[in-house]
């Protein structure tokens, strides 16, 4: 992403995509090689409750939580039988504007301000050579989101784009569990036989790590300030300060780009996928804690992050049973034998001890179905057992006694999670309810003490064949150290327009 992009930058992209286009419909045998298309959408959401106390983010009720506009253009094509391309940009622009002083309300020669209030993105740009250089081989180049896994949004598998956590709690249905475009190579091989076997090969050319939600630096420096009353307090020794600093990310280097090898085909009308993923932990996770406890320097303590590699063995399922979607995914992690160092120094004295962190092999999955019933114009029901979520993690026992890592919520133990939709419609489709209902479970013994529910109702206006408004309240309700119930007091309405071209 490339934040303050100059506007003339920005408009002469959008320029050029679109005189492109123009350029290639005018010229009748390649028009129907070209396509042009794209959305435009606004998102707004406020909360709906009050939650002043909130250390991150207090709120009154009708204060907005997010508000953001979109464009996205889409331009892909052939340039030859056996050469296409895509791109995909992104426009987006936040629609809170607030000035702190004077010299932000100044503006240039021409009545341009200082500061860019958009961001763009782009989302993908490649192209592909199909039979390359014999008949049911495609290698695909560039920037692009490559999906494994056949469940619907909660993939265990799906490890090649890192997700996109930013988004994790706006609640934007467009975003949710969204994956990061990664640069690379793509090689798909349609093998000549009758069992419509494919083998794929992935080979990205550098790690990119999962984006966060804007207040983990706060909450994780929180948690290690605790942590510091916790070690000074039986002294009596002032507080000190804590830090959470990003100490070793991956090299921008050959051999730290992920790869990715998958075999899948049809068998008895199921589609079957074996895959296996070698790479990194998306998300950063703490390898050295060093605490200084003194009366002349000051007390601090410095939590350090890493990102360790992972490989995953992967194997997911889809079909119909009597007309019912059936679908099931399993994934085994190995995360390489990371250890955390924790050095205290206490006065004159020092100690260091070495803290296994992840509890390996363990393992992800989820099964699902669907159905429509023949109610009406058809009730759609789709329900999901997922055990797992792309950024829990096994920890060992020890990591949990001594770093108090682990537990419900962000980056904690592997948990339990029901998800489920109902949906139907009216109006010859013009309008559709959807029912979304999320049942968090950290323990399953212990649904009725220690879960979350989200509940989220929307309905669906499509006017025209282009344009959909969508109404909907997201409802958190559940306990406070799970990863949605500490949300609770973060209920929200939000409103989406968008216009599809």
């Amino acid at each position: 992403m490339h934040r303050g992009l100059p506007h003339a930058w920005t408009l002469c992209c959008a320029i050029l995509l679109l005189f492109s286009s123009t350029a290639l419909y005018a010229e009748d045998d390649v028009a129907s090689k070209v396509n042009l298309s794209g959305d435009i959408k606004f998102f707004s959401s406020a909360f709906t409750e009050d939650d002043t106390e909130d250390a991150f983010e207090p709120h009154e009720a009708g204060d907005y939580n997010l508000n953001r506009g979109e464009l996205h253009l889409k331009l892909d094509g052939y340039i030859s039988d056996n050469v296409s391309y895509k791109s995909l940009l992104y426009f987006t622009y936040g629609v809170r504007q607030t000035a702190e002083d004077l010299e932000e309300l100044q503006t240039n020669e021409g009545g341009t301000a200082e500061s860019d209030e958009m961001e763009t993105t782009l989302k993908e740009a490649s192209f592909t050579l199909m039979d390359f250089g014999t008949p049911g081989l495609d290698l695909t180049i560039g920037r692009q989101r490559v999906r494994w896994g056949t469940s619907d949004e909660y993939n265990v598998i799906d490890n090649l784009n890192p997700v996109d956590f930013g988004n994790l709690y706006t609640f934007d249905p467009d975003y949710f569990v969204a994956h990061l475009p990664m640069d690379g190579f793509n090689l798909e091989y349609r093998l000549p036989t009758e069992t419509t076997l494919r083998f794929q090969a992935v080979y990205f050319l550098s790690f990119k790590p999962s984006t966060l939600p804007s207040s983990f630096e706060a909450r994780s420096t929180a948690l290690m300030q605790d942590r510091l009353e916790e070690l000074t307090g039986d002294y009596g020794f002032p507080t000190g300060e804590a830090a959470v600093v990003l100490d070793d990310p991956p090299e921008y280097s050959v051999g730290d780009g992920p790869i990715g090898l998958r075999l899948s085909g049809n068998l008895f009308n199921m589609d079957w996928g074996l895959s296996y993923y070698h790479g990194y932990v998306s998300l950063p996770v703490v390898h050295r804690i060093d605490a200084d406890i003194s009366l002349v320097s000051g007390t601090t303590l410095t939590s350090y992050l890493d990102y360790p590699k992972l490989d995953v063995v992967g194997f997911d399922l889809a079909g119909e049973v009597r007309s019912v979607g059936i679908w099931a995914e399993v994934g085994c992690y190995w995360p390489e034998d990371y250890t955390v160092r924790q050095t205290t120094r206490f006065l004159t004295t020092s100690e260091t001890t070495y803290i296994k962190l992840f509890d390996g092999p363990y393992y992800k999955y989820t099964v699902g179905f669907d159905y429509t019933f023949g109610i009406g114009t058809g009730l759609y029901w789709n329900t999901q057992f997922n055990h797992g979520y792309y950024d829990e993690f096994r920890y060992t026992s020890q990591a949990k006694d001594e770093l108090g890592l682990g537990g419900a919520g962000f980056m904690g133990d592997l948990e339990d999670y029901l998800a489920s939709r109902i949906e139907y419609s009216f109006f010859h489709d013009e309008l559709k309810a959807v029912l979304d209902c999320l049942l968090e479970m950290p323990e399953l013994s212990d649904i009725s003490g220690n879960s979350a529910l989200v509940v989220k109702p929307r309905l669906i206006y499509k006017p025209y064949d282009n344009t959909s408004l969508e109404l909907a309240y997201v409802l958190i309700t559940g306990d406070s150290a799970t990863k949605y119930g500490s949300f609770e007091k973060n209920d929200v309405a939000y409103l989406l327009l968008a216009v599809h071209f």
